[in-house]
C-alpha cells in the first residue's frame, strides 16, 4: 500500500490503496474520510485561522478544512459520506503560568472541531491533548486511524 507523507501546513487526498501519513505536536491532523468512494483527506493545521494576507490555505484550521473538504468533492467525494478523525493538538510547550490562556494545541483543537461542526462533519475518532507528539496513519482502506504516541526526549546539557 503506498503511503502519502504529508508535512505541515499542507494537504493531500489519497484514494482506496493509500494510506495518508503525518507527525503531530501542537499541529492537529483533520482527517476526512468518505468510506463510500474510497476518498480520505489530510490536512496538517498549524494554526487556527488565517493571519491577514497569508495565502497559505493549509495552515489553518479555518482555511484549511474547507479547502480540503472542496479538493474531496472535487474529486467525487460527498459531504453527507464523510466523517472526521482527529489527532494532535499536544500541549508541547511549557505552560504559562496564567492557566486560563489555551495552549497553542487547544486553540487548535477549538478551531478544528468548529469549523468541523460549521460544515456538519461528524467526529468518529479522536486521539488529541496530554504532552506528547503522534505519528499517525490513517487507512482509507479500512477507515481505521493509527495513532502511535512519540517519547519526550529531556536533553541535558553537560559542562564540561
Amino acid at each position: 500500500m503506498e503511503t502519502v507523507l504529508v508535512m505541515m501546513a499542507q494537504m493531500a487526498v489519497a484514494q482506496r490503496g493509500q494510506r495518508l501519513k503525518t507527525t503531530l505536536g501542537s499541529c492537529v491532523g483533520v482527517f476526512l474520510h468518505d468510506g463510500e468512494r474510497g476518498l480520505s483527506g489530510l490536512a496538517h493545521v498549524m494554526l487556527p485561522e488565517r493571519v491577514r494576507d497569508d495565502q497559505s490555505l493549509g495552515k489553518y484550521a479555518d482555511t484549511a478544512i474547507p479547502e480540503l473538504l472542496t479538493q474531496m468533492e472535487r474529486r467525487g467525494g460527498r459531504r453527507g459520506s464523510m466523517q472526521a478523525f482527529l489527532a494532535g493538538g499536544a500541549n508541547m510547550f511549557q505552560a504559562s503560568e496564567d492557566s486560563r490562556i489555551a495552549t497553542v494545541g487547544e486553540k487548535n483543537l477549538q478551531a478544528v472541531q468548529r469549523v468541523l461542526s460549521e460544515l456538519a462533519i461528524p467526529v468518529r475518532q479522536e486521539d488529541t491533548g496530554g504532552v506528547q507528539g503522534r505519528t499517525v496513519c490513517f487507512d482509507g482502506e479500512s477507515g481505521s486511524l493509527q495513532v502511535k504516541t512519540l517519547q519526550r526526549i529531556a536533553w541535558r546539557q553537560e559542562a564540561g
